[in-house]
Formats: structure tokens, C-alpha cells, sequence
């Protein structure tokens, strides 16, 4: 069962992740395989995966314009996080000019902060684990402001260096726990599309802010742009407090779907509600869902104002603090984790190096061009805005469509594979990019040509990393925060050796070989998913029965 997923003989259908999603509209199912159980379901039929408890404050059970307050501030701070890092990106020659130093040492900034952001993310999970994710959000954007507000005195390249240290560990919470925050509050059949609005609001900063930094450089003062991020950032850590309560729940009720196969048609377990499936031609071999149910949730529901209290007062887990720090290492070891972070951390790696070599590129005569830092803002920033545009509106949606589909396809049943067919348009859209980029921009075609690759490469990264998140999420959800923090940490120790010597290598090869190489690694990397599709289950598998994986 799965589509060419391989099944696993040791957990059978009670892997993490494998659950029952669309029984009702099955094209294999006779009748239904849970109709009598107990299962909480969508208006149109969708099993609810996970299953919410009972209580008013899991935050499962929010009411939509609770969760929507939510998503919209989380990602605004996604908009302005991204925006931060590139922020002076479009005018890199004139602020070495005006800081008196040279554009490979300005260019180094941004590796010092993605360093930054990888290496609190080590912290920055594990605390969100055990406090929970809204003292840390609060602190990161508090660090934002405070960063901002520095940078835009700074006086020397020490200063802003220090600075935007400093901001890279306000970002580190936008980095690795929307992802949980999604799956805290968001079922598996809705994550998708709040994951691609995320992804939009990332990218979005990050290419929209070129468009209008470019001209503040070159016609007012670079110092501008920070003052502008500031005041974000001052609106930003006041909606947070305002809209984002807690998410992460401590839930007393425990509501378990289980797929158990089985050659008789009907069976029973004590204590557990079933239901048998009738044996025929075209019934999937699937025996009984089985539903364990622990007494229902009789909390009241909080307050607002209790829901604005920094801190709950309370840990999340008793678990060390410590011990859980040890996680994002020993995920690594997990398949699903280690292939995220290949496809995740190259495919945003690269597209960062790109960026950084943009505005060497375009406004160094060296290589043809000679724009100011205004058309290197807008080369570098209207065709990616738009291009994340489209790939988050189109990939969202359709990676929610495509994996009900597939579950009623596959019995009924959804496996989390199912996100990785998203892979197939990253493959195409990058593939074309980095190859036409190269060809283009070292025969000094028109800046057009040069825009529209650069604008297809933003177009596969917003699939991408759709594809990346949900699977991360619902493969491994009960340790999303880790298994980000080890994601983005190795992305961005990448990316931070990327910024040193990207400059460099295109002085030694040239743009032709440099992104034909780069063009080259990233087919390979994207074809290293048709592995993870086939064993994916089995990997989940591996690592729920290795104890060690999980600390």
C-alpha cells in the first residue's frame, strides 16, 4: 500500500506519520473503513489528522479568525525577517564606499548573521520545546528592534557587524518554529496552504525589499532602509504580543487513529473502538481503524488576557533542556531530516550566494554591467516577488489538493510522501534557471534575460520549500521545532561558507562555469527525492524504533 511507497514490516500502518485522511471519498474502499469509529472529521468528510482533544484551549480547536490573527502576524514577521537580511543587499558597492571598506568584507555581514541564525537555532528550539514558542518569539523580535535601531548609528564595519549579529539571533525564531507553529494549530489536509503564505511573506521580504532599498541608497542614505526596518519591527513585536498566544499544549486527552492490516474482515480489540471493512475484489487489505481514547479534556477556556501573559508559567515537557539541545544533532541521522536539509539548504544556499553576487554582478563594469544600486534593486527584486507570487499561490494549494487525492487513491490513507511529488516543478524551474542565468548573464544578453532566470530559480525555491516543510512536518510533527533548527542551522552554516568565497570563485571561473556547476549539484540533489519517496516509510520507521535518534 502507498503508491510505490514501500511498506514497513516492523510497525506496519502504525508508522508516525501514516494515517487515515479521506476514507469516505476512497476510489479503493467499498464502504468505509472508520464510519463507526469515533473519529472527529472535517464538514466535508476528512479525518482531522492529528485528532484534536476536547478542551477549548488545544489550540487544534481555536476558531478560524483566532488562528488567522495568528498566521497574519507570524507572517508579517516572516515579511520583515526576510527583509532583513538583504536589506542593504541592491547597494553593496555604495555602502563600502561610504563605511570606507571593500565589497567582499561588506559582503561577509551577511554570512556572519546566517551564522548567527544557525547557530542559536541550537538554543532557540530546544527553549521553545520546554518554555514554549511565544517567550521566544517575543525575545526574537524584541532582538530584531534592537538590531535595527543599532545599524542605523553604526559607524564602522565593526559596528554594523556586531549589530547584525545581533539580528541574526532575532531572527532565529521565524526560522525554524513557524513550521511548528503551523503544526500546532493546523491539521494535515490545511498545512499546505498556510505553509506556501509563510513561504510568500519569506520571499517576499527578501526580494521585495530590493525594490525599494535600491533607490533609498542611491538617493537618500543606506542608513534609511534600517530605520524603515525598525519601525517594522517596532509594529511587528506589538502585533506579537497583541495575536500570538501560546501554541504549544500540554494535552490530557490522547486520541490515537491506528491503520492495523489483517487477512479477517472483522476483529475486535478490548477497550478500543473498531470497525471491520467487508472483504471484496476491490476493498484495500486495511482489517480496522483502531481509536484509543483517554478521558475528555474538562479545562475552561482562558482569558485573552491571560492568553497575553509572556510566559504560561509552566514547562511544556519534563524533559531536560539540555537533553533535547542534544536532538537537531542526532536527527540528523534521520533520512526525512537529512534530505530536507540537502534539498532545503542547497537550493536557499545557492539562491543567498546568488543574491549576494547580484549586486557585484550588475554594477561592476567588470562584468558587463554598470547599474546603480536602483536597477540592481529592481532587477533583483520585481521578477522574484513576482515569481514568488505565483509559486506560493499555485504550490500551496496544490500540495493540500494533491495529497487528498492521493490518499483516496491509496485506500483512503495518506502517507506523507505524498508532499514529495512537489519536487517535480523545483526540478524544472531551477534546472532551467541556474543553467539559463549562466548562459545569459556571460553572454551580457539584455538585463532581461538575466531577470527572468533569476526570477524562475525564486519561482522552484517557493515549491521547494513548500514540499521541504510539509513533509518535515508531518513525517516527524511531534519534533518539528528540532528537526528545523537542524535543518536551517546546516542551510545556514552552508550559506555562511557560500558569502566567503562565492565572490572569489566567480573571479577565478567566471559566471558560466560557476553557475553551470551550481546548475549541475542542484539536479542531482533534486533526484536524490525519488530514494526518499520509495523508503520514506521505512525511514519513519527506523527512527520511531531508535531510541537514541530522538535523545
Amino acid at each position: 500500500m502507498g503508491l510505490g511507497i514501500l511498506d514497513d514490516r516492523h510497525l506496519g500502518g502504525h508508522v508516525p506519520g501514516t494515517s487515515l485522511l479521506d476514507d469516505l471519498h476512497s476510489k479503493k474502499l467499498v464502504e468505509s473503513v472508520a464510519q463507526d469509529a469515533p473519529l472527529k472529521r472535517s464538514k466535508n468528510g476528512i479525518v482531522l489528522v492529528p485528532q484534536p482533544s476536547n478542551s477549548p484551549n488545544d489550540p487544534l480547536n481555536w476558531p478560524f479568525w483566532r488562528k488567522s490573527m495568528l498566521m497574519l502576524t507570524i507572517t508579517y514577521g516572516a515579511g520583515v525577517v526576510g527583509a532583513f537580511g538583504p536589506v542593504i543587499g541592491a547597494g553593496l558597492t555604495q555602502v563600502a564606499l561610504n563605511l570606507n571598506t571593500s565589497v567582499n568584507d561588506l559582503s561577509m555581514i551577511t554570512g556572519d548573521l546566517v551564522l548567527a541564525i544557525g547557530l542559536v537555532l541550537l538554543l532557540t528550539a530546544p527553549a521553545s520545546v520546554v518554555w514554549g514558542r511565544r517567550p521566544v518569539f517575543l525575545l526574537g523580535n524584541a532582538l530584531l528592534l534592537a538590531s535595527a535601531i543599532w545599524s542605523a548609528v553604526a559607524k564602522d564595519l565593526g559596528s554594523l557587524t556586531a549589530s547584525r549579529v545581533i539580528g541574526g539571533i532575532g531572527m532565529a525564531p521565524i526560522e525554524c518554529l513557524v513550521e511548528a507553529t503551523i503544526a500546532d494549530i493546523f491539521f494535515v489536509h490545511e498545512r499546505g496552504t498556510w505553509i506556501a503564505v509563510w513561504s510568500f511573506a519569506l520571499l517576499g521580504g527578501i526580494c521585495g525589499v530590493s525594490i525599494v532599498n535600491g533607490y533609498l541608497i542611491q538617493d537618500v542614505s543606506w542608513r534609511v532602509c534600517f530605520v524603515v526596518e525598525a519601525a517594522l519591527c517596532a509594529v511587528l513585536l506589538v502585533l506579537t504580543i497583541l495575536f500570538v498566544p501560546e501554541t504549544a499544549y500540554r494535552r490530557s486527552t490522547v486520541v490515537n487513529a491506528h491503520i492495523e492490516s489483517s487477512d479477517q474482515s472483522t476483529s475486535s480489540i478490548p477497550g478500543k473502538s473498531t470497525s471491520a471493512v467487508t472483504e471484496s475484489s476491490d476493498v484495500e487489505k486495511i482489517s480496522k481503524v483502531s481509536i484509543d481514547v483517554l478521558p475528555s479534556d474538562t479545562e475552561k477556556r482562558d482569558s485573552y488576557r491571560k492568553s497575553l501573559l509572556p510566559y504560561a508559567g509552566y514547562r511544556y515537557t519534563e524533559e531536560s533542556f539540555w537533553r533535547i539541545c542534544l536532538r537537531p544533532f542526532t536527527l540528523l541521522c534521520s533520512p526525512v531530516v537529512a534530505w530536507g536539509t540537502l534539498i532545503y539548504g542547497t537550493t536557499a544556499g545557492w539562491l543567498v550566494a546568488l543574491s549576494v553576487s547580484v549586486s557585484l554582478l550588475f554594477s561592476s563594469p567588470a562584468y558587463g554591467y554598470d547599474f546603480e544600486a536602483g536597477p540592481v534593486g529592481l532587477i533583483s527584486g520585481v521578477g522574484p516577488f513576482i515569481a514568488a507570487i505565483l509559486g506560493n499561490a499555485i504550490a500551496g494549494p496544490l500540495s493540500d489538493w494533491s495529497v487528498t487525492w492521493l490518499s483516496r487513491r491509496n485506500g483512503g490513507i495518506y502517507e506523507p510522501e505524498f508532499r514529495l511529488f512537489m519536487v517535480i516543478p523545483l526540478l524544472v524551474s531551477t534546472t532551467i534557471g541556474w543553467f539559463g542565468w549562466a548562459i545569459s548573464a556571460n553572454l551580457l544578453e539584455l538585463w532581461i534575460g538575466p531577470a527572468v532566470f533569476y526570477s524562475l530559480l525564486n519561482f522552484g525555491q517557493a515549491v521547494g520549500s513548500i514540499a521541504v516543510v510539509s513533509y518535515v512536518v508531518d513525517a516527524h510533527s511531534n519534533y518539528a521545532p528540532e528537526a528545523f533548527a537542524t535543518i536551517n542551522c546546516i542551510k545556514n552554516l552552508f550559506t555562511f561558507g557560500l558569502t566567503y568565497y562565492v565572490v572569489p570563485w566567480l573571479a577565478a571561473q567566471g559566471v558560466l562555469r560557476t553557475f553551470c556547476t551550481i546548475g549541475g549539484i542542484n539536479i542531482w540533489v533534486c533526484l536524490m527525492t525519488i530514494p526518499m519517496y520509495v523508503y520514506g516509510k521505512r525511514a519513519r520507521s527506523w527512527v520511531h524504533r531508535t531510541p537514541w535518534m530522538l535523545a
